[in-house]
């Protein structure tokens, strides 16, 4: 049996999938190809990922990745400021069910601090899903 344990990080990652309402509104910024502005309708991930002080000062990137039956898998790294929540939209997300939305964060190094995932999300047209998931820090900072 190993002696390696994992921690959990605190508080809680929310999320909210909202319908997407482009009146008035300008494209959301698109760093992923897989995320096309042509797409009409669907939903978007708005992220706010709050992260305690400690890992705050050592992530570099944080990286969330949607996909599942149905779907390209669309890719999003995050706006990070050094001791703020981790931010960002994905946006044109077609309705449907058995999608999984992981969120990894990394250090300078590149190496992976912490995961988190939620499967079996099911994104309704015009509704609100709530997800709410644990973030496992898989390395110490140091």
């Amino acid at each position: 049996m190993s002696n390696h344990a994992t921690a959990r990080c605190r508080p809680l990652l929310v999320l909210l999938l909202v319908p997407w309402w482009g009146a008035g509104c300008g494209a959301p910024q698109r760093d992923n190809p897989l995320d096309p502005a042509s797409q009409d309708g669907g939903a978007s991930l708005h992220l706010t990922i709050p992260l305690p002080k400690y890992l705050a000062e050592v992530v570099q990137r944080v990286v969330a990745r949607l996909e599942g039956p149905g779907m390209e898998p669309l890719v999003k790294e995050l706006d990070h400021p050094p001791l703020g929540p981790a931010t960002g939209t994905i946006g044109a997300i077609t309705p449907g069910t058995g999608r999984i939305l992981t969120i990894e964060g990394y250090d300078l190094a590149g190496e992976l601090l912490f995961r988190g995932e939620e499967r079996d999300i099911t994104i309704a047209a015009g509704d609100t899903t709530r997800v709410e998931l644990d973030l496992v820090l898989v390395k110490a900072p140091g």
